[in-house]
């Protein structure tokens, strides 16, 4: 029984979702894209971070990833760059923009392109697969994801 002073309820995962991520079981990882949001209303401290994590298959699938509509967890979504600036613009006067970057030669992912996405790994709490976070295993070499609220996406390594 829950009281008015208890924690929010847990955002999680839909069935549908769920069938997206176990659908990318075994595909090859060809491409890495990182959609990187800038608020350029202080010129001389912009702001970046990641807003969308992209990732693109050998059998030109995709899978991205990006913040639910509340910020507080991974949402499945195809991420149009063109429509995502149009909306921004008109909301922030043109001083937030959104860019789309190759990181497949960065140090976090080179070590995975070309290689199998084994498995990806949801947080399991009671009836609900949580989508605070995932873990990407690339063989050998697991990623993970998650969502903060003042860093946006957050990708790091695998550590048990």
């Amino acid at each position: 029984m829950e009281d008015g002073n208890t924690a929010k309820s847990k955002s999680s995962f839909t069935e549908a979702d769920l069938i997206t991520l176990k659908s990318f079981d075994g595909k090859i990882l060809t491409q890495v894209v990182c959609y990187l949001w800038q608020n350029l209303v202080n010129a001389q401290e912009p702001v970046e971070l990641i807003d969308a994590l992209e990732l693109r298959f050998s059998d030109k699938t995709r899978l991205t990833f990006s913040s639910d509509e509340l910020g507080e967890g991974l949402s499945l979504r195809p991420y149009i760059l063109k429509e995502e600036n149009e909306l921004l613009a008109t909301e922030f006067n043109g001083q937030i923009k959104i860019f789309g970057l190759d990181a497949s030669s960065t140090k976090m992912w080179q070590d995975v392109v070309g290689k199998t996405l084994a498995h990806i790994k949801v947080t399991k709490e009671d009836d609900l697969f949580l989508n605070d976070a995932v873990m990407l295993n690339f063989d050998a070499e697991p990623r993970t994801l998650e969502i903060s609220p003042m860093d946006g996406l957050v990708i790091d390594y695998y550590e048990e």
